[in-house]
């Protein structure tokens, strides 16, 4: 019987493939089977998997050792990173179709709400249920220190966004700007540059744990 570190990795394996199928996916059937939607009905089957996973065997997953705030950052990281290729990938495909969105309804499918809606549910689900049986200790000296380190990087990653993205304002043809910059386009684009921001700071949490780790 496989251990629950091992069927959470594989789990997390299949889920990733499943997310770049449904992502990336050709628009046409291979062979009549539809990759786009296969690997959406697999990745909701894997996030759902995973959430079993961690309410009945949590303790089990993370090393023994590893604080609350430590296994928060890993699912975090896992999670953040699926929604922000997710979300930029939604805008590139909107992008490609030129037409400039008047309406909220215009510029998000539907499909693309419930997908940030299951996997928003399963992160919280998760998060809950790595606090153990016990509930655990939420955090101490060393989790602060590590959260401030990674509130500075992700402080320095946005400042370094919005510098590149006043390059790209000042250098790229107002024509090739225009879809980009109509305003419910551009105010999900900052919501884009929070995730992107989020994102960083559960790079550096999670770096700096392993560092930690490592080192003990």
């Amino acid at each position: 019987m496989w251990s629950a570190r091992r069927l959470s990795l594989a789990l997390l394996v299949c889920g990733l493939v499943a997310a770049v199928a449904a992502l990336f996916g050709p628009a046409e059937t291979w062979d009549g089977l539809d990759l786009g939607s296969l690997g959406a009905g697999v990745f909701v089957l894997t996030l759902g998997g995973l959430v079993w996973l961690f309410a009945t065997r949590g303790d089990s997953i993370f090393p023994e050792q590893a604080s609350i705030m430590e296994r928060r950052a890993w699912v975090g990281l896992a999670f953040l990173g699926v929604m922000l290729v997710t979300f930029f990938r939604e805008l590139l495909v909107l992008a490609g179709q030129g037409i400039v969105p008047g309406a909220i309804d215009d510029l998000l499918a539907h499909r693309f709400i419930q997908r940030f809606v299951v996997l928003g549910i399963a992160w919280a689900l998760i998060s809950h249920f790595v606090r153990g049986q016990d509930g655990g200790v939420e955090t101490d000296e060393r989790d602060l220190r590590m959260r401030h380190r990674a509130d500075r990087a992700g402080d320095w990653a946005l400042t370094l966004i919005v510098i590149g993205g006043i390059v790209a304002l000042a250098s790229v043809p107002a024509d090739h700007l225009t879809w980009w910059l109509a305003p419910i386009v551009l105010a999900n684009v900052l919501i884009g540059l929070l995730i992107a921001k989020s994102l960083v700071e559960h790079v550096v949490l999670a770096y700096s744990y392993r560092r930690s780790t490592g080192q003990a």
